[in-house]
């Protein structure tokens, strides 16, 4: 994906007011609120086909421990090769690792991080932006998240989920190309990461009061297609329990329009429920938190054209930990699989 020009825009209300970053590839428009306060300047116009747009999303990310003692100084090892993320209008991963060599662990079983020199093979792969709403983040505490912060805004990699204060943490980043304007949220309900406040850094809470108004907000502020990316559920589980599918389907009856989920670190099945679908969980995709790495995961792929958007599971493996889409009976085997997985929704996709 071609590299665009970043640029703030303050309105006159200062401080208080929202702050708009404009991330302009050729055709499209990437927009990050920051901010929840006071009216916005209006967007760059966009000269872009709007006849088809492909969104497409994937699981957890961590380019950290054995990942690390592989990769050693082949820092594009996963991604070398990998063109899904090049070929979409829109990507977004969940980076499940702070990005710093600094701070102090926090107390828990596993603590993770990514040295600062993978931020360049997550540009070179074609990621838009990552979500960090997730139970890693905070690892190495406030200076491992603010380190985060930095890493990723010097690389132009847009995040959600996470922020400075409460609203930087529960702002979209909003993608906009011809007719449509896609934004993407990210939530965490756990206790290992802080939620943000109003003056200190933390992730977003996954809460569906605060959810269903930051969906109105942005469907205020013109957003045509609403997604939010979900940390939750049990680890392993290959299928969700019943209190996620309720609050998939609260979150699609309030105007959500896909619902993407991790944290089970293994796949799970994809409902499609009344307008809206729910990938309850994608899996790892490049998980250097434990040894494996041979491994079977997939693409989620929305295709907005018209009024009726399309999806596809696209199947990928990691093989010695390079991404590769899979072919042939491969694909039509990890394709079956999560078909098996989906056959307790009453509705799929196909």
């Amino acid at each position: 994906m071609a590299t665009g020009k970043f640029r703030d825009l303050k309105n006159r209300d200062g401080e208080n007011a929202e702050r708009w970053t404009f991330f302009s590839p050729p055709g499209m428009v990437f927009l990050l609120f920051v901010g929840c306060l006071g009216a916005p300047h209006a967007a760059a116009a966009d000269s872009g086909d709007s006849s088809r747009v492909i969104l497409r999303f994937a699981g957890d990310v961590l380019l950290g421990g054995h990942y690390e003692r592989a990769a050693g100084a082949d820092v594009n090892l996963a991604f070398d090769g990998f063109t899904l993320f090049h070929t979409a209008d829109f990507s977004n991963v969940i980076l499940e690792n702070p990005v710093t060599t600094r701070g102090e662990k926090t107390a828990k079983q596993f603590n993770f991080r990514m040295h600062p020199r993978f931020v360049a093979a997550l540009k070179a792969a074609g990621i838009s932006t990552v979500n960090l709403a997730n139970n890693h983040v905070y690892d190495y505490g406030p200076e491992g998240l603010e380190d985060t912060f930095r890493w990723l805004d010097s690389a132009g990699i847009r995040y959600v989920g996470a922020g400075r204060n409460g609203g930087a943490a529960h702002a979209p980043v909003v993608f906009r190309k011809g007719d449509h304007t896609v934004a993407v949220f990210g939530y965490y309900g756990g206790r290992e990461s802080p939620p943000a406040g109003s003056r200190s850094a933390g992730v977003a809470s996954r809460d569906l009061r605060l959810i269903i108004r930051d969906v109105r907000l942005a469907r205020e502020r013109g957003a045509s297609y609403i997604v939010v990316v979900l940390h939750w559920g049990t680890e392993k589980a290959e299928v969700p329990d019943d209190s996620q599918r309720w609050f998939a389907h609260s979150l699609i009856d309030a105007g959500v329009d896909a619902v993407i989920g991790h944290h089970s670190h293994v796949l799970q099945g994809i409902e499609k429920y009344h307008s809206g679908v729910i990938a309850y969980s994608l899996g790892n995709f490049v998980f250097g938190g434990n040894g494996r790495s041979t491994y079977e995961t997939g693409v989620f792929e929305i295709a907005l054209q018209g009024r009726n958007p399309e999806y596809r599971f696209i199947p990928v493996g990691v093989r010695n930990w390079r991404l590769v889409e899979l072919k042939g009976s491969d694909s039509a085997r990890v394709r079956e699989g999560v078909r098996r997985l989906s056959k307790i929704f009453p509705s799929t996709i196909p």
